[in-house]
């Protein structure tokens, strides 16, 4: 017995054993990749923030629009007005544009963007 197990040691004990088949793996297997860094977090998609960013997006156009009219004279209104839709329109417009541009690239796939970037509430 001790013989024996001194045989598989070295590796003479796959003759001995000729119901067993051995074959060789595959090259392409054969990389050796770490498994850490293949590690892919499940991908949540946070629906409140792009909802939430496209209302800001909108609502920030919309006052910017009406911020131009007043100016303009298109619509009636008085002229200190125009100062307060402009500075609510960008407060509005900035993030709705920020992060709804994050969210439309993250759909697309493009590279260094995902929803990660995006906060989830």
């Amino acid at each position: 017995r001790e013989r024996e197990t001194e045989r598989e040691g070295r590796g003479e004990g796959m003759a001995e054993r000729p119901h067993v088949r051995y074959t060789s793996l595959p090259t392409s297997d054969r990389v050796q990749e770490d498994l850490r860094f293949k590690y892919t977090p499940l991908i949540r998609i946070p629906w409140k923030s792009i909802a939430l960013a496209l209302f800001l997006l909108l609502s920030g156009t919309f006052s910017l629009t009406a911020c131009y009219l007043i100016f303009s004279g298109h619509m009636g209104g008085d002229s200190s007005q125009v100062y307060g839709f402009l500075t609510i329109g960008v407060l509005l417009f900035l993030p709705g544009f920020y992060e709804t541009r994050i969210a439309y690239y993250s759909m697309r796939g493009a590279k260094g963007y995902s929803f990660s970037q995006i906060p989830d509430y």
